[in-house]
């Protein structure tokens, strides 16, 4: 008899005791909040990171085989196609060279954002120069989402737009 009233006791005092009211409810569910609102753009901006280090080292692929391409027909390819480079054109569209973007001393080619604004990415473009025996390779990304930008003529001058230069 002791013992069921030492249960029946230490059953109403744990059912006292559990659960939560519901303003502790609401405060967590503020806290959740505010903390995926600082986040969550966090995690977008680190996607598009993400979505233009992909289109980089697309850029750089073709930067290399543009180079074995020149020294093997001593010019630089004006297809990608002959370049026998796959990759993936997810998010971005890489371009031939147009007329006078190629000839034996330079090669240019453009990574264009599909959707720039939805992705949050920039564009790219690169140049391959070649002088005296010797490969350049310049990257320019573009200053703002969805600006256009292209290498220069030349390896020493500044990139179109106000474009950043990355090499």
């Amino acid at each position: 008899m002791k013992n069921l009233l030492l249960i029946q006791n230490y059953l109403k005092l744990i059912s006292k005791t559990q659960g939560f009211t519901l303003l502790e409810l609401l405060v967590v569910i503020i806290i959740i909040g505010i903390l995926a609102a600082i986040s969550l753009p966090n995690y977008i901006n680190q996607i598009g990171k993400a979505r233009e280090t992909e289109a980089k080292n697309t850029l750089s692929a073709i930067a290399a085989t543009q180079q074995a391409y020149r020294y093997e027909q001593q010019t630089f390819a004006d297809d990608i196609n002959k370049l026998n480079v796959t990759f993936e054109m997810q998010y971005y569209s890489y371009s031939n060279p147009a007329a006078g973007e190629v000839d034996a001393s330079k090669v240019k080619h453009r990574a264009e954002a599909l959707n720039p604004t939805s992705d949050q990415v920039k564009n790219y473009a690169l140049g391959v120069y070649y002088n005296n025996g010797a490969f350049d390779t310049l990257v320019c990304q573009g200053k703002d989402i969805d600006e256009a930008v292209n290498v220069p003529d030349n390896y020493s001058d500044p990139c179109s737009n106000d474009g950043i230069r990355l090499e």
